[in-house]
């Protein structure tokens, strides 16, 4: 059946696919296609539900298609829906929002919020993941393992741009790097770099590339290697954590913990998780991270419980406390079920989750409708998993009070939201 369908563009869907039927009642997903549009589209790929194709033609185009500002678009696999005006991805991604709490949630009234939207369209990120080969840096193109060269990115941070001819040396200096991990702090103006390769580097050796071909800036280098996928740390050398300043706080990351990576929203992220939160006595986070929200929550409750499963991140988060002077947080190094299971019995007046991709899992679901916390703010970064999850929590007696989108992702098909529930 591969070939060319013109199709009406219906709506944009999570992934960052134009949704089409077309005349035979198939469903079609489009890259590179907006809501309205009318395009001839060939066809890439047959699923047995789906066909998955690509804009050849835009025939009648969306009001808010725009020429993508980046040379690369529709090569690199980095961004999905740059062709879009910024207006209109926010509005997309509402949409996808709404469209997955009542399709999957079932979930048929949403107080829909206003977005939480990101301080610049461009140059917003302060870590990435460069696939590198023999000389090239870049992001593989779009669902495959072709890897796409680029000169600069117009997503990360305007320094980070500055360094990618330095990554590009070090991926002609060690044949088998496959990925350097870039984090940078605009605070700090400093750089932590991971060399993931294949087989490990030579410590002298990567001391001595140190010297020859890495700026003073690059505060510290680490190697990885790839174990199931997952970069396992073989050494650093220099120091592994940096500083990032939101608000008042300052915070130490260490080159192995999670960070939220858009800087431009940072203050407006963390306001919009305490936005209806009022003063309480017992507040519980699981997956806190670095304790990017736990501090400032820490402020609105007379204590404060915070749980992840990394534990350099909770060391993190510890340093972080102390140099900030927040004692009403504990921060533990232990599952979110375990937390939750250790809590059984206790009085809960705010529980704060923030899971990964996965969205919680059954044991944490079940173990927070035992607990019964009264009021659950829930932090996601996918509305399929969050829909799953709340239609389990609303079954269980909670009702969603307002829910906001939040941008942390412009130009590409990521969905992140904050959530507000209430126990009835």
């Amino acid at each position: 059946m591969k070939g060319v369908q013109e199709l009406k563009i219906q709506k944009l869907v999570y992934g960052g696919y134009g949704f089409a039927t077309g005349e035979d009642g198939r469903v079609y997903l489009v890259r590179y296609a907006a809501p309205g549009e009318v395009v001839r589209a060939q066809i890439i790929r047959e699923k047995r539900d789906y066909s998955e194709a690509t804009v050849e033609k835009v025939i009648i185009p969306s009001g808010t298609r725009r020429n993508p500002p980046c040379r690369y678009y529709t090569h690199c696999g980095g961004c999905q829906i740059q062709h879009m005006d910024y207006s209109a991805q926010l509005e997309a991604k509402n949409d996808i929002l709404l469209d997955n709490l009542k399709r999957i949630g079932k979930l048929q009234s949403v107080n829909l919020g206003p977005p939480v939207v990101s301080g610049s369209e461009f140059h917003y990120r302060l870590r990435v993941q460069f696939k590198v080969e023999d000389g090239k840096v870049g992001f593989f193109a779009w669902g495959t393992h072709q890897l796409v060269d680029i000169e600069e990115c117009l997503l990360v941070h305007r320094d980070i741009n500055q360094i990618i001819p330095t990554l590009r040396e070090l991926s002609r200096q060690v044949k088998d790097l496959r990925e350097i991990h870039v984090l940078y702090s605009p605070w700090e103006k400093e750089f932590l770099l991971k060399l993931v390769t294949v087989s490990p580097i030579d410590k002298d050796r990567l001391r001595k590339l140190k010297e020859l071909y890495i700026p003073p800036q690059v505060v510290g280098v680490g190697n990885y290697t790839m174990l199931r996928d997952t970069p396992v740390r073989r050494y650093f050398l220099g120091r592994d954590f940096t500083f990032i300043q939101v608000g008042p706080y300052r915070y130490r990351v260490s080159a192995d913990s999670f960070l939220q990576v858009n800087y431009t929203l940072y203050e407006e992220f963390v306001n919009a998780v305490l936005e209806k939160v009022q003063r309480v006595r017992k507040a519980v986070e699981i997956h806190c991270g670095i304790g990017f929200f736990s501090l400032p929550l820490s402020q609105r409750a007379e204590f404060l419980y915070a749980s992840d499963v990394n534990q350099v991140a909770v060391r993190d988060a510890q340093y972080s406390a102390r140099i900030n002077s927040v004692d009403k947080v504990v921060f533990v190094h232990e599952r979110a079920v375990d937390t939750l299971k250790n809590l059984a019995g206790e009085v809960i007046d705010l529980l704060v989750v923030d899971p990964p991709r996965e969205g919680l899992s059954e044991g944490e679901t079940q173990l927070i409708l035992s607990n019964k916390p009264k009021n659950i703010v829930y932090v996601s970064c996918n509305p399929s998993t969050l829909a799953r999850d709340l239609k389990v929590l609303s079954k269980g007696g909670y009702s969603l009070k307002v829910i906001r989108l939040v941008d942390n992702f412009p130009q590409t098909y990521h969905v992140e939201s904050v959530s507000f529930l209430e126990l009835s």
